[in-house]
């Protein structure tokens, strides 16, 4: 937890009383290689900050698997819109390695936030981050070439490359794996 919490602390400056509010809803809990945390259409109910690992939000569409995003340590795991509105979840979420999650339970959250500003206030930045990163990413599908999304995903996060099977890559860059594999060696770029 001394990661998370850390890398919390950074933002908010929890007091010493909203930092133990903080610890004592924390459930640890450690996820299998491939276990899937919410299917569509669940109510998600827990989410967690990943301590370790790295996790997979996606759709199924006729037989496919579209990567919506891909989520590593500090990032939360979960359905933002299952767990903030209590309702079905419209996204799949995997673990692609053993996950060892900082899990919360909804009930606990609401509870935490209010009693304690700050953790509203943590919230809220959390809604904000997640709203921001899902318009970034909805204008580079919509705008950008699928050699420059490529690009801008090596710049900004190489470590997709190194932990991410290629297909679910291909996937959420919007291409086939072949192109990818053309981009990988240098070819079509």
């Amino acid at each position: 937890m001394h990661r998370v919490l850390f890398n919390i602390e950074r933002i908010v400056r929890p007091s010493s009383e909203e930092k133990t509010a903080f610890e004592q809803i924390i459930q640890y809990r450690v996820l299998a290689k491939n276990e899937l945390y919410v299917r569509e259409g669940d109510v998600c109910n827990t989410i967690g900050f990943i301590e370790k690992g790295c996790g997979r939000l996606f759709y199924e569409i006729d037989g496919w698997e579209v990567s919506k995003e891909f989520l590593f340590e500090n990032s939360l795991l979960g359905s933002f819109v299952g767990f903030f509105t209590q309702k079905p979840s419209h996204v799949n979420v995997a673990t692609l390695e053993e996950t060892h999650l900082l899990e919360m339970h909804y009930d606990d959250v609401v509870a935490l936030c209010r009693a304690y500003p700050t953790w509203q206030r943590f919230a809220t930045l959390l809604l904000q981050d997640q709203l921001m990163r899902v318009e970034k990413r909805e204008a580079s599908l919509l705008k950008e070439a699928p050699e420059d999304r490529y690009r801008r995903l090596l710049e900004e996060h190489p470590k997709v490359l190194n932990r991410i099977p290629s297909e679910f890559v291909a996937s959420y860059l919007g291409i086939t794996p072949e192109t990818l594999g053309r981009y990988r060696s240098g070819i079509g770029v």
